[in-house]
């Protein structure tokens, strides 16, 4: 069997992918469990949980990354005011949130200190660091010169104008997410081509969940697709709760209703909100897209080439955010403190309200996230593919030996 993992974007949720990988392999370090694989494939969150297992962290070395507050704020290095850039620096100043809030710059510095080993090597000598040679490797970011998808790998150098790079340089652009989070684009030049690259997050090219990019590179690589097992481990997916979807109707008819009327200042509250719910959440669709779209058509292209049932190429393990009247009520306040919260989470706090996320899910108060579905009037949730609770989707995987 030809065995792919796939880690998706998400920022600090990517604790989720390391708290799942520790609940399969204990504190392994790195590279054993990467030699359990044929291809990883990973974007953002989830190209910094590479790295780790790259520079064969155990998985709780791994783990600091997000639980460390000083680690996470080397990460996520908020700039100041000096060192921002018009319109955002005064927006800012005048408590707007719009803008990017982060440095790039201290970001990539940040992934130079923190792996050190594979920041030493390019990408295509990292299998045999690693201690397997056919493994191979994809980190997944966005040519903002080009406008179209770029994935980095550890593989194809034999071509003449290979983007040879350090996997450092590939996490620093997959993790480079624009608008509200980095300020600049990374940049560095590949060592083969010598081409200058400018990339942001690899999710800007619809790969937040590169699941279906790690299929395409396996048939690429001439792969027989029919013995593909795929391990997707995400980093939540949020649906909105009846009370928020009240919340927009009523914000968005006041907007309506409101919109001629431009010195009614009691009203500038609810429109603010309906503004905020729509601008500028919009300008975060590229992170928060649907990641069951990437499953669901994977498993269907499977079930297309070998005929089997739907679920059998694919284990999907990430948790839902979302609770109905199935959902336990001693986790709801839970749930509704995971909706607000952003993918740049920096407080112990808030990461401690993820690791509890973790353990409800673990233990079956949340849903998983299901591959195919369809919410009801009610916000029930009709599960029709894929794993609906946690256990089960751990319990094939061990039952497929990796």
């Amino acid at each position: 069997m030809y065995r792919i993992l796939s880690l998706d974007g998400g920022g600090s949720w990517a604790v989720i992918q390391l708290l799942t990988l520790k609940d399969r392999y204990g504190n392994l370090n790195g590279h054993e469990i990467l030699k359990k694989f044929d291809l990883v494939i990973a974007n953002s969150g989830g190209s910094i949980v590479l790295a780790a297992l790259a520079e064969n962290w155990t998985l709780n070395e791994a783990l600091t990354l997000f639980q460390d507050k000083s680690i996470r704020e080397r990460i996520f290095s908020k700039n100041s005011f000096r060192d921002r850039f018009f319109p955002v620096d005064y927006l800012r100043f005048f408590g707007l949130p719009f803008g990017p809030k982060y440095s790039s710059k201290r970001k990539r510095e940040s992934f130079e200190s923190l792996f050190k080993e594979v920041d030493k090597k390019q990408m295509h000598e990292l299998p045999a660091y690693i201690g397997k040679d056919t493994l191979k490797i994809a980190v997944c970011t966005y040519d903002a010169l080009n406008n179209r998808a770029k994935f980095f790998k550890s593989y194809g150098e034999d071509a003449e104008d290979y983007d040879s790079v350090r996997l450092t340089q590939a996490i620093h652009g997959s993790s480079n997410a624009p608008v509200q989070y980095f300020d600049f684009p990374a940049r560095f030049k590949a060592k083969q081509s010598e081409i200058f690259y400018e990339l942001w997050d690899g999710a800007l090219g619809g790969f937040n969940n590169p699941v279906l990019a790690g299929i395409i590179e396996a048939f690429k690589l001439g792969v027989n697709l029919e013995e593909l097992q795929i391990v997707s481990l995400g980093t939540s997916n949020s649906l909105m709760s009846n009370e928020d979807k009240e919340n927009f109707w009523k914000w968005k008819q006041i907007a309506v209703r409101q919109r001629r009327n431009k010195f009614n200042f009691k009203a500038f509250g609810p429109q603010a909100k309906f503004f905020k719910e729509t601008v500028l959440n919009q300008a975060k669709t590229i992170l928060y897209q649907p990641p069951d779209t990437a499953n669901y058509m994977s498993m269907i292209f499977m079930k297309a080439i070998s005929y089997k049932a739907l679920n059998d190429h694919i284990i999907r393990l990430s948790p839902l955010i979302h609770y109905d009247s199935n959902t336990p009520k001693e986790v709801i306040e839970l749930i509704k403190r995971l909706y607000k919260l952003d993918m740049d989470l920096t407080t112990d706090e808030d990461i401690a309200a993820l690791e509890t996320c973790f353990k409800s899910w673990k233990d079956g108060a949340m849903y998983n996230q299901p591959i195919e579905f369809k919410v009801k009037r009610n916000n029930d949730l009709l599960f029709l593919n894929g794993d609906k609770w946690y256990q089960d989707g751990m319990d094939r995987w061990k039952a497929w030996g990796f």
